[in-house]
Parts: C-alpha cells; sequence; structure tokens
C-alpha cells in the first residue's frame, strides 16, 4: 500500500470513528413541568426510554416537576442551550404574538383541539412554528390537553354572569388572559405558575385561572388547598415538546427522525389521555368536597358573546392583524 494510500485510510478511519463517537455522545436534558402525580410524567419518561432505546446514539435524562426550572425559565434555558428539550407551557414573555396561546374561545369542543392543536400542519401550528424558530426555538410537538377552568378557595359573587366578583385572581403572563379575567369581573394578579399554589395556600390570591380538572385535582384538591371549581373554559391548557433549535439541527437524519417520531407520538398520547380523564377528575373534585360551579348553555353563550367583542378586539394590536386573520379564518 503506497504512502498516500495508508494516509488516505488512515485519515477515513479517524473520520469514521469521529462521526460514531459524535453520535453516541449526543446528551439530551428533558425538562418537564408537570406535577409529580399528573399522568404527563409517565408518558415523557416513556419518551424518554423510547428515544434512547432507539439505538441512534442518543442518551436521555428525563427532569419532572419542574427541576430546571419554571416554564417561563425553561424557554430562556432552551434558548441559550442550557437545556436540550422541554415540555412546558409557552408563555408570551417573549415574544408577544405568543399571546395566540391565549386568545379566549378559540377552541371549545374536541374536534376543534384536535384540529388546531392537533394537527401539526394547522395554521396555528404553522404560526407557532414561524414565531418560535424566530428566536431559536425547534417546536416538536403541540400539545392540547383539555379546557381551562378557575380554582378558587371561596365562591365568586356571580361566577356564570358579569360584573363584579369581589376576588383577586391569578392569571399567567398574557395580557389576553388578564383582560379576559378582568372583563369577567376579577381583580387579576399575574404569577408564574411556580408562584401558584403556595399564593392560593397562603391567601395572598382567592384562586387562579389555570387548570384543566386533572390539574385542579392533583394540584390543588389532593393538597386540600381550594373549593371551588369554575369551568370557565374559555382557554385551552397547552403545552408543547420543544428543542434548541441549535441542537436540534446538529442531530443527524437518523437522530433527528427518531426524535420526531417520539415527540409527536407523546404528545399525541398526552392530548387524547387528557381529554378522556376530566370526567373522571370532575368525579373527583366533587368526592374532594369542591363545588363544580354549573352553566346553561345560554349563561355560556353570554360570556363567550361578551369575550370576544370587549377582548379580540384588542388581539391585534398584541399579536398583529395578519396573525388573528390567519388564526379565525374559516
Amino acid at each position: 500500500m503506497s504512502f498516500i494510500t495508508k494516509v488516505m485510510t488512515v485519515t477515513a478511519s479517524l473520520a469514521f470513528l469521529a462521526t460514531t463517537a459524535a453520535a453516541e455522545d449526543v446528551r439530551i436534558r428533558i425538562a418537564g413541568t408537570v406535577p409529580a402525580e399528573h399522568f404527563g410524567n409517565a408518558v415523557l419518561e416513556q419518551m424518554a426510554k423510547d428515544i434512547e432505546d432507539a439505538g441512534v446514539g442518543i442518551k436521555v435524562k428525563y427532569f419532572p416537576s419542574g427541576q430546571l426550572g419554571s416554564g417561563e425559565e425553561l424557554l430562556e434555558s432552551a434558548i441559550r442551550g442550557n437545556v436540550e428539550m422541554v415540555h412546558a407551557t409557552v408563555y408570551a414573555q417573549k415574544d408577544p404574538r405568543l399571546e395566540i396561546n391565549s386568545l379566549p374561545f378559540l377552541v371549545t369542543t374536541k374536534a376543534e383541539l384536535d384540529a388546531v392543536y392537533g394537527d401539526q400542519n394547522s395554521e396555528y401550528n404553522k404560526i407557532l412554528k414561524e414565531i418560535l424558530t424566530s428566536f431559536g426555538i425547534q417546536p416538536l410537538g403541540t400539545i392540547g390537553e383539555g379546557l381551562i377552568g378557575m380554582i378558587a378557595t371561596e365562591r365568586p359573587k356571580n361566577p356564570t354572569g358579569l360584573g363584579s366578583q369581589g376576588m383577586n385572581v391569578r392569571a399567567w403572563s398574557s395580557q389576553i388572559a388578564k383582560q379576559t379575567m378582568e372583563e369577567l369581573g376579577y381583580q387579576v394578579t399575574t404569577l408564574n405558575w411556580a408562584e401558584v399554589f403556595p399564593a392560593v395556600q397562603a391567601g395572598t390570591i382567592d384562586g387562579a385561572i389555570c387548570c384543566t380538572p386533572e390539574w385542579a385535582y392533583t394540584t390543588f384538591a389532593a393538597s386540600d388547598v381550594g373549593k371551588f371549581y369554575v369551568p370557565y373554559n374559555a382557554f385551552i391548557e397547552s403545552t408543547m415538546i420543544y428543542a434548541n433549535q441549535d441542537f436540534y439541527k446538529k442531530l443527524n437524519d437518523e437522530q433527528r427522525a427518531v426524535v420526531d417520531k417520539e415527540t409527536a407520538e407523546a404528545a399525541a398520547e398526552i392530548s387524547a389521555l387528557a381529554w378522556k380523564r376530566s370526567e373522571g377528575f370532575m368525579k373527583q373534585l366533587k368526592e374532594a368536597n369542591w363545588e363544580i360551579v354549573e352553566f346553561t348553555q345560554e349563561e355560556r353563550d353570554a360570556i363567550k358573546a361578551h369575550i370576544q367583542s370587549t377582548v379580540w378586539p384588542n388581539v391585534a394590536d398584541v399579536v398583529g392583524q395578519d396573525i388573528l386573520d390567519r388564526l379565525t379564518a374559516k
């Protein structure tokens, strides 16, 4: 073998070994935020195992229950590359256009939930991808868990109508969510998720718009905090599995294919299971001696009409008229 041939052979071998080592050295930290009792943890743990077991050179460690930070903190951590993947709610602190996640009454049925959140090619998901990729986040799976209600330590004065409710409640970091609750008659305090339970427990706030029936039970009722659940159903409990975009792009094609497949399947499973479980957790809330406020269809229609006439006109100023038109086009 000539000297040049030997050099070429050694160089090729070193390149192959370097590529193999790089593939085998991939490490993914997945940060989660759902409570320890939430079924989503089991789905995410299985997702992590399936990615690792696919044999494409990826090692995965899942950090549940906010161990690495709140949803707001994890978005910033993922942008900086301090964590590779996240499952959390995507809040609007980074970009006001993300307020589309808080557009009230965009979705009110399971069919609409599947069409808007579950279809990764829906206009909603296309808009989310455009926004998130603009600052270095790669969406991997949007999850619509179900309709959001309000937990409270006391009964509002007129929960099925409008006018002053005589209560101070939490909304997340969204001007749209804040205005919606104000239109329903509440004084509103903005808190991130990690602050909500201790604030309700301490009596700093009287309640929070925050939760599907499952979240209400596992986070509050199971800990004997709160007594009332008001199913306004104006918002969707929406979370997302996403990754640092630079990290995602550095994966090889085989690795990306595995990550894409497993995250999409986990997102779909969480969404489907959450909706099915809602009725059972309503029953568990009642068994925990919580009062569930009942609405007539006429009362729901009146609230929806009021919010759409008062809140929606302001949405264009926040997210842009073009985005609002795309979201609401029939």
